[in-house]
């Protein structure tokens, strides 16, 4: 671009933004904050993300931020003066900063690649204190899926209030619901990548000029359907025909229906579990990924989620099965992470029965996770797990091995979507916590505290995020195999 016309679209920016002042559309203009770092001027990538109401993603593996615009994908690595929009290739001339938790941006060469790609056109504005960025490229840029007792809760997010005289919604013989949004700009990238959750089991999108459809697969039949909205959502509700389903939830009720999950945080309070790098102590981790774990299961799936420690407090090993016990827990998961100090290079995940070990690395991480029965102040009788024991234990519990087995199968295949580190597999061997659980069970250890970069990703809040979508998407999995067949038998 030639020095003439940078001038020019310059010129346009600027009255563009002046008109939408002037006319008191001041909405219509974005402010992002001006970073002075040794005499050249930076944006924040966060704030400016979140200024144009724009999703970011992380990639820890390479330590690179992605900024999705509606169809476009921006990607910045730390320390490059390299910048990439979609395919294209463009160089800045003058690095990004990287300081481990944010991005900051060169804004002179920022501003001429937006202009370049037809991105959101921006400048500086006069107190050099700010760029002026014009409206966000959408204001429809999310949906979530709950299900309730007496029907199902369709989210859907806005940055502006979309009134009900602007909407038109209809069920096709299909089973499609469609949604008509007048003056909708939908990220359609966001709502194609937004978790779903029977009945609806797809969504598309469709955008034109005026308006944007958004059209749910519903697998099953709506009796009928209610719309809302406020400054922020679009709210569907879908209720299901209750007289004819009535049989149908009874059943399902004297049946297994998973409506508890009792998630248990290792170690905790006086027991550190394992330490890793700068400090980092297990009991921090997996507090952490439990309470991340909770909120998606009841943000999401609408099932009670009780914890055996919620604080940094220390709860015996006994107890914490007679709490999963007690709480009518359907399922009982343990998160804990791993270490072994002699052997800095070994890292990776791996899910645990309750079974006799058949390897040596098994049959450590158990004596190593049964130590804490030490610290114990009050006598208990916790009986040696020799194999005869174990195998008494898992005898118990053999009602539930085949749900146990498969769930531990898919947090592995879900935690191997998410993470770099090596899948090691599904594995056995006696853990005290487990012993006793009436129900599916097992144990994560979610990485290595005694590898170096292991500990330095677990001491990340969203590399444990990762961990924990990753363990509720097999939950997800593992409800609509067990609960899937009930509802058809009916």
């Amino acid at each position: 671009m030639n020095q003439y016309r940078f001038k020019l679209i310059t010129a346009f920016i600027f009255c563009t933004l002046l008109f939408n002042l002037l006319n008191g559309q001041a909405e219509l203009i974005s402010k992002t904050k001006l970073y002075d770092i040794n005499g050249t001027k930076y944006i924040s990538a966060v704030e400016y993300a979140k200024t144009q109401n724009i999703r970011t993603i992380f990639y820890d593996d390479k330590e690179k931020l992605e900024l999705r615009f509606q169809n476009v994908k921006l990607v910045l690595s730390p320390h490059s003066s390299f910048i990439r929009v979609n395919d294209e290739t463009y160089h800045m001339y003058v690095p990004v900063i990287y300081d481990g938790n944010d991005f900051y941006i060169p804004v002179t060469p920022f501003l001429d690649i937006l202009n370049k790609s037809g991105l959101p056109i921006a400048l500086v504005d006069s107190s050099e204190k700010f760029i002026l960025t014009t409206a966000p490229l959408y204001n429809v840029n999310g949906l979530s899926v709950k299900n309730k007792v007496n029907g199902t809760i369709i989210e859907i997010n806005t940055s502006k209030r979309f009134t009900k005289d602007v909407l038109a919604a209809s069920i096709t013989r299909g089973g499609w619901l469609n949604l008509t949004i007048a003056g909708a700009l939908v990220d359609s990238l966001n709502m194609a990548e937004s978790i779903m959750i029977k009945p609806v089991v797809r969504v598309r999108t469709i955008q034109s000029e005026e308006s944007a459809q958004i059209s749910f697969l519903l697998k099953s039949k709506v009796d009928d359907f209610e719309i809302e909205t406020d400054d922020s959502h679009i709210s569907i509700f879908l209720r299901t025909k209750m007289a004819e389903n009535a049989d149908k939830i009874k059943e399902m009720r004297r049946r297994w229906l998973l409506d508890t999950i009792v998630i248990d945080a290792g170690h905790g309070g006086k027991d550190a579990g394992a330490v890793g790098r700068g400090g980092l102590q297990e009991k921090t981790v997996t507090l952490d990924i439990a309470k991340k774990l909770g909120k998606l299961i009841q943000a999401n799936m609408g099932i009670k989620v009780i914890y055996t420690r919620d604080e940094d407090v220390f709860i015996p090993l006994w107890k914490r099965t007679k709490i999963a016990n007690d709480s009518g827990g359907m399922i009982f998961i343990s998160i804990h992470a791993n270490s072994v100090p002699g052997s800095p290079s070994v890292r990776g995940f791996e899910t645990f029965l309750l079974r006799p070990g058949k390897t040596k690395d098994a049959i450590e991480v158990a004596q190593r996770e049964n130590e804490v029965i030490a610290l114990e102040e009050l006598y208990h009788n916790y009986e040696k797990l020799s194999n005869d024991k174990l195998i008494i234990a898992t005898m118990a519990q053999s009602n539930f091995m085949k749900e146990s087995e498969f769930l531990a199968a898919e947090i592995q295949r879900e935690l191997d979507k998410v993470l770099t580190s090596p899948n090691r597999g599904v594995k056995q061997s006696g853990f005290h916590v487990l012993v006793g659980a009436t129900m599916p069970n097992v144990l994560i250890e979610a990485g290595f505290l005694s590898n170096k970069n292991e500990s330095k990703l677990l001491g990340q809040s969203r590399y444990r995020q990762k961990i924990a979508q990753a363990i509720f998407s097999a939950l997800v999995n593992f409800k609509d195999k067990y609960e899937n067949p009930l509802i058809g038998d009916n």
